[in-house]
C-alpha cells in the first residue's frame, strides 16, 4: 500500500508557526523514509569511532543543517551552504560558527573520500580565524593550590591533585581504573586511554601514587559517583572544580588545571616532545601554543634607551 504525504516547502515568514507553507506535490511516504534512513546511516559511518562527545555536538550541527534546509544530504549543494552559513551562523560566536563549520566540511569530505557523493559541496567554505585564548586560561601555582584547599573530600582533592600534575583531560581522569595504576619503585605509571583512541602512559611520584592509593575502595573506578558508584561523570567533575574555583573567588574549570600544567612546564624548562608526549597532543604546534602563552621575553625592552 502506498501512503501519501504532503510536503511543504518553506515560503516567506507569516502563521503560528513563523513560516508561510506552501502545498506542493504529493510524494511517497517510503521514498521520504529511505533518504531520512540514508541520510543517518551516512552520518552514523562519519562518526563512527569518534569520541561520544564529539558525536554527539556533530550530530547536533548536522541536524541543525538539515533541518533549516529541508534537503537530505546528497542533496545539499554549496549554495545551501552559503545561505544556511549567511543566514543562521553568521550571527553566532565565531566559536559556535566555526564547530558548525568544521563539522559540516568533516561530513562532506568523508563522504566524498567514500565515494558517496560526486562533488564536496562544502570544499570552499572557511572555517572563521579564532583568537588564541590560552593565557586567558592561565592559573598560577598559587591559585592551583587555593582552588585544591576548597575541596569538600579527600576524593575531589586529589582528582584535582591528579588533574594538575598530570594535565590529564577530565575525560581521562573520571575514566582511570585501579587497573590503570601500574605501581613502581619510584611511583606509579598510569595507562591512559585519551582522544583519538590513543594510549599514553604518564609517570606520577610517590606522593601522587599514594594518594590515589589511599582512595582504594571496590568500585572499578578511582574516582566513582557517591549516588550511583560507576565512573564519575565529566559534567559532575566539572562542577566539582568549578565550586571549588568559586569559593576560592576565583575563575577555572578542569581545563584550566591542564592548561597550568602545560605552561608550568615550559616556564620550568621541560622540553616541547615532552611536553607533547605527556599531554597526548596529536601536533607539537598545539603544545608550542602555551610556550607563546606565558613568560616570553620582552624583546621591545632592547629598545629602551639607557
Amino acid at each position: 500500500m502506498k501512503t501519501t504525504l504532503f510536503i511543504r516547502a518553506r515560503k516567506g515568514i507569516t502563521g503560528m508557526t513563523g513560516r508561510e507553507l506552501t502545498l506542493v506535490d504529493p510524494v511517497d511516504a517510503t521514498d521520504v523514509t529511505m533518504y531520512e534512513d540514508t541520510d543517518t546511516t551516512l552520518i552514523d559511518m562519519w562518526l563512527q569511532g569518534l569520541p561520544a562527545g564529539t558525536q554527539r555536538g556533530y550530530r547536533r550541527e548536522i541536524r541543525d543543517l538539515l533541518d533549516d534546509t529541508g534537503k537530505h544530504l546528497q542533496d545539499i549543494t554549496i549554495f545551501d551552504l552559503q545561505a544556511y552559513e549567511r543566514d543562521r551562523l553568521m550571527s553566532k560566536a565565531d566559536a559556535t560558527r566555526g564547530r558548525a563549520i568544521a563539522a559540516i566540511k568533516s561530513l562532506y569530505k568523508r563522504l566524498r573520500q567514500a565515494g558517496l557523493i560526486g562533488v564536496n559541496p562544502a570544499e570552499f567554505l572557511r572555517t572563521p580565524k579564532l583568537k588564541e585564548t590560552q593565557a586567558e586560561r592561565y592559573l598560577t601555582q598559587e591559585q592551583v593550590e587555593a582552588i585544591t584547599r576548597q575541596a569538600k573530600t579527600e576524593r575531589d582533592r586529589t582528582m584535582m591533585n591528579l588533574m594538575y600534575f598530570t594535565g590529564m583531560r577530565v575525560s581521562e581522569v573520571v575514566a582511570l581504573t585501579w587497573k590503570d595504576i601500574l605501581p613502581t619503585p619510584s611511583g606509579a605509571t598510569l595507562v591512559v586511554f585519551g582522544k583519538g583512541g590513543k594510549t599514553r602512559y604518564i609517570h606520577i611520584d610517590e606522593e601522587l601514587r599514594d594518594e590515589l592509593l589511599a582512595l582504594s575502595h571496590r568500585a572499578a573506578c578511582v574516582f566513582p559517583s557517591t549516588k550511583t558508584g560507576t565512573c564519575m561523570t565529566t559534567t559532575q567533575a566539572q562542577r566539582i572544580v568549578v565550586g571549588a574555583a568559586e569559593k576560592a573567588g576565583i575563575d577555572a574549570s578542569p581545563h584550566f588545571f591542564r592548561h597550568a600544567h602545560i605552561s608550568h612546564l615550559w616556564q620550568a624548562g621541560v622540553t616541547g616532545p615532552e611536553i607533547r608526549d605527556e599531554a597526548g597532543h596529536a601536533n607539537i604546534a598545539t603544545t608550542n601554543k602555551y610556550a607563546h602563552s606565558v613568560g616570553g621575553k620582552a624583546l621591545g625592552s632592547i629598545l629602551r634607551r639607557k
